[in-house]
């Protein structure tokens, strides 16, 4: 059976919401007029929240959550690691353990729809350039393997409709509406995907209930200079 449209009364609980990503998720939810409740580790200060926006503060790995999900249709994991040389080498099981905790949580409350973020470089891309196969692929490895193991986790789930969102190389930069969305494979001449457009097109499959158990790769075109390998090594702090 073709799964229907969220129902656009019914509020999307998002997870991360204080990350790039997560609190574009909310300015895109708000700006559409859907209902959005807000979890976050550490809560914004209340000058700095987005109006019409429920706020919750929630540890994934640690607190019981199922009661504020009540009544929410569906789940965006907005949940992300911060790249440092620790993250790197121990990374915390935000993409595992916080994701097996979201599942548990929701089956209690009866949510069956999760998107959440994984990365296209949790395999071979023939699109991305050889530099960074060589130079960012191995400082990621322990961050990739645990997405990887998330998008294993998330297949093998019983009764879930799920989407593992493959972002590109990701860029801070404002929202363009042109992101090439491909199965898996990030398309030829795309490398790198904004927070915006990576939040716009989350929230476009659990609103329009597309790519249900599909890993949809997300990138466009960018500027020579936002591609460079200089640009790679100011982003991660690599002399």
């Amino acid at each position: 059976m073709e799964a229907q449209p969220a129902n656009p009364a019914s509020p999307i609980a998002v997870f991360g919401a204080g990350g790039k990503t997560g609190t574009e998720i909310l300015r895109h939810a708000v700006g559409k007029g859907i209902k959005v409740r807000a979890f976050d580790h550490t809560l914004p200060e209340p000058s700095d929240r987005i109006d019409n926006v429920e706020y919750f503060q929630c540890d994934v790995l640690n607190d019981h959550f199922s009661s504020e999900l009540e009544g929410c249709h569906s789940v965006i994991s907005a949940l992300g690691i911060g790249f440092s040389p620790s993250t790197a080498i121990n990374p915390p099981p935000l993409y595992t353990e916080g994701t097996r905790k979201l599942v548990e949580e929701m089956s209690a409350t009866g949510i069956s729809r999760i998107v959440v973020i994984s990365a296209a470089f949790v395999e071979p891309q023939p699109s991305v350039p050889a530099w960074f196969e060589l130079t960012a692929r191995p400082t990621l490895h322990n961050i990739l393997e645990q997405m990887r193991a998330m998008e294993d986790l998330l297949e093998r789930a019983k009764g879930l409709e799920w989407t593992a969102a493959r972002p590109g190389w990701l860029l801070d930069e404002p929202y363009t509406g042109e992101a090439v969305i491909t199965d898996e494979r990030l398309a030829e001449g795309c490398f790198r995907c904004r927070h915006a457009d990576l939040a716009a097109a989350m929230l476009e499959f659990v609103c329009e209930s597309t790519w249900i158990n599909a890993k949809p790769a997300i990138a466009r075109p960018e500027a020579e200079h936002f591609e460079s390998i200089t640009a790679l090594k100011a982003q991660l702090g690599i002399d």
